[in-house]
């Protein structure tokens, strides 16, 4: 590989680096302005466009250290709480990597922005679907919203619903929103050297 090569690809893997920090420190600064919706955990917020941006512009394997290292900030500074190490992995670690599955998307603008950060948003529902009915199905109530609870999958689903759904939706509206202007960062033209 000619010098000028490698030199070309460390500075791209450092801007890579510090854009990863960065878009972690927006999704951190946006999880303390959520909506806390639910007493039990589960809140409205802005963190899955931070990390989707981040997921579609640098591909998979950033986009998924990225929601690592956003959950485990969250675990640890972020009010988080959890029941043992199984809610830690999969509440916190797991739930917030998968959003790097946008990174499948990887440099797509427009439209498929969008399915990015929903395919993002529906994988997190997942884990927390998964989460809910192996760690917290035990402590499920009676009744939830007016409803008998007799089955934790269904419980889980209705609970993380109630914020996954706008998380989601919120998420998908403001990407598809900052798609077109932004579609050149997006697709990393900004990166090209002439």
């Amino acid at each position: 590989m000619s010098n000028a090569r490698t030199v070309q690809k460390s500075r791209t893997h450092l801007r890579a680096l510090c854009e990863v920090a960065i878009f972690v420190a927006i999704a951190v600064v946006l999880d303390q302005l959520r909506i806390n919706i639910l007493p039990q955990g589960g809140s409205v917020s802005f963190v899955l466009v931070p990390l989707a941006f981040l997921s579609i512009r640098w591909g998979l394997r950033w986009g998924l250290t990225g929601g690592l290292a956003f959950g485990l900030i969250k675990a640890i500074v972020g009010g988080g709480f959890a029941w043992g190490w199984q809610s830690l992995l999969l509440d916190y670690f797991v739930a917030f990597t998968v959003i790097g599955l946008a990174g499948l998307f990887y440099r797509r603008a427009g439209i498929w922005a969008v399915v990015a950060t929903v395919i993002a948003g529906l994988a997190q529902y997942a884990v927390f679907l998964l989460a809910g009915v192996l760690i917290w199905g035990e402590w499920m109530p009676d009744e939830f919203l007016g409803m008998s609870m007799g089955n934790p999958w269904f419980y889980s689903l209705l609970y993380n619903g109630l914020y996954m759904v706008p998380n989601t939706l919120i998420g998908a509206v403001i990407v598809g929103i900052l798609a077109v202007p932004l579609k050149n960062y997006f697709r990393g033209e900004d990166l090209v050297q002439a």
